[in-house]
Formats: structure tokens, C-alpha cells, sequence
């Protein structure tokens, strides 16, 4: 099963393959979060298997994570599309709408916990959006391992947080406030269910202030500003 593997992007937590039809994800730091990624992979298997929305559905539900030569492993069905960096605006109206989506397929399933709260992917963004293949439409979403309980406002404040540090800029990150509003608000403007503005924005600077984003974090500074100013 796992001949002529072909290293994918995995962010910079976790290792992907691909060969033929099937993806095999080794999860760094597997079994310190067990529990956290066998819930997102089997959410991931639901989202593919009973929504329009593309995922990656389980090779073998009876094993959404299993030990493997010391590692934690998931084998999953690819799910076809193309992954863009960065999105620009019309893109990001596309996610938005599918975030919608998303959280109104999600709505259907219980959470727990307090009223408001649904299940959220909490990184919706970057190369977890699949588009279909030469246009803006985004289609699918994968990578579930930080799905959590919270607000829709947490959600599009995490997203937003990734959309303003990676606002397109010249080299000397000489931003104007309407490249940070631009993309804000095609984000915002285009999620179709009802969320409380402010409580985006208090999420979009808490993720900013508290996270490093290496090389973006002088774009990360200015996004800060601007948001306190607003």
C-alpha cells in the first residue's frame, strides 16, 4: 500500500504522501493528540462522505488513525484540487461562501457544551482550501486534526488573521490600509450566516498578537495596527 510514495505540502506539522488514489498522513506528535485528530479525521470522513463539499474520506473507517513503524498514520482517499497561495480576493469570497456552508452542514451535528457553539475547523485557510482547477471556486477542505467547538466569530477571526498577514505586498511591505480592508472585506462580506462583527475582529487580534508568523510577522505588526485603528 505505501509504494512510490509521493511527498505532498503538509504544512509544517505533519507528513503527506500521495500514490494513486490514496493519501497516508503521518501526524507529528501523534499520540500526544490522538484523541483531538482521530475526532477531526472522522468529522473529515463525514464532511466527504455525506456533504457536496470535497474531503478526504477514510480508506478504512474502522481505522481513522492507526500506530505504524512508531507513528500515528491516517490513510485517506485523495481529494481532488488545486491549492492556492495567496488567494486573492475573489478567492477569498469563494471560501467564504464554503465556510459558510461548512458551518451550516455542521450546525446539523452537536457540539456540546454551551448554546452558539458548533464544530469550526479553526484553519480554514492557506493550503487546507481546495479550488477547482482553473477557477476561483473554492470546493473542498481538508485537515481537520484542530477541529474544536466555538463561535463562527473564532472561525473568521482565525481565517482573517492568515488573509491579512498574507496580503499580497512589495518587497518593502509598504501596505496601504485599503490592501488589509480589501481583503477583510471579501471575506465578510461574502459569508452568508450571521456572525457579530466586533467579535471577528477581537479573535483576528488575538490570534495575530499571540502567534508567531516567522518571516510575515512585520506584515503581521502592521495588520495589528490597522485593526486597532479601525
Amino acid at each position: 500500500m505505501t509504494k512510490r510514495l509521493i511527498r505532498l505540502f503538509g504544512g509544517h506539522r505533519n507528513s503527506v504522501y500521495k500514490t494513486n488514489s490514496f493519501v497516508k498522513v503521518i501526524w507529528k506528535d501523534g499520540f500526544k493528540r490522538k484523541k483531538q485528530i482521530r475526532q477531526g479525521v472522522l468529522l473529515e470522513n463525514f464532511v466527504a462522505a455525506h456533504t457536496d463539499i470535497k474531503a478526504r474520506i477514510l480508506v478504512d473507517k474502522s481505522k481513522p488513525v492507526q500506530e505504524e513503524n512508531g507513528k500515528l498514520v491516517t490513510y485517506f482517499h485523495y481529494a481532488a484540487g488545486e491549492i492556492r497561495y495567496p488567494w486573492n480576493l475573489v478567492e477569498i469570497a469563494s471560501a467564504a461562501n464554503l465556510m459558510g456552508k461548512f458551518h451550516g452542514y455542521l450546525k446539523a451535528r452537536p457540539s456540546g457544551g454551551r448554546p452558539g457553539l458548533i464544530k469550526i475547523h479553526l484553519d480554514f485557510a492557506r493550503g487546507n482550501i481546495l479550488f477547482r482547477p482553473k477557477t476561483s471556486d473554492a470546493i473542498g477542505v481538508i485537515d481537520f486534526e484542530t477541529t474544536s467547538s466555538g463561535p463562527v466569530e473564532q472561525e473568521l477571526g482565525r481565517t482573517l488573521s492568515f488573509l491579512l498577514i498574507d496580503t499580497p505586498t512589495p518587497s518593502s511591505f509598504g501596505l496601504r490600509p485599503s490592501a488589509f480592508a480589501s481583503r477583510r472585506d471579501a471575506l465578510l462580506t461574502n459569508y452568508p450566516l450571521p456572525f457579530t462583527k466586533d467579535d471577528v475582529i477581537n479573535w483576528t487580534l488575538r490570534y495575530l498578537t499571540n502567534e508567531d508568523y516567522g518571516g510575515l510577522n512585520e506584515i503581521r505588526s502592521k495588520a495589528i495596527i490597522w485593526l486597532t485603528k479601525r
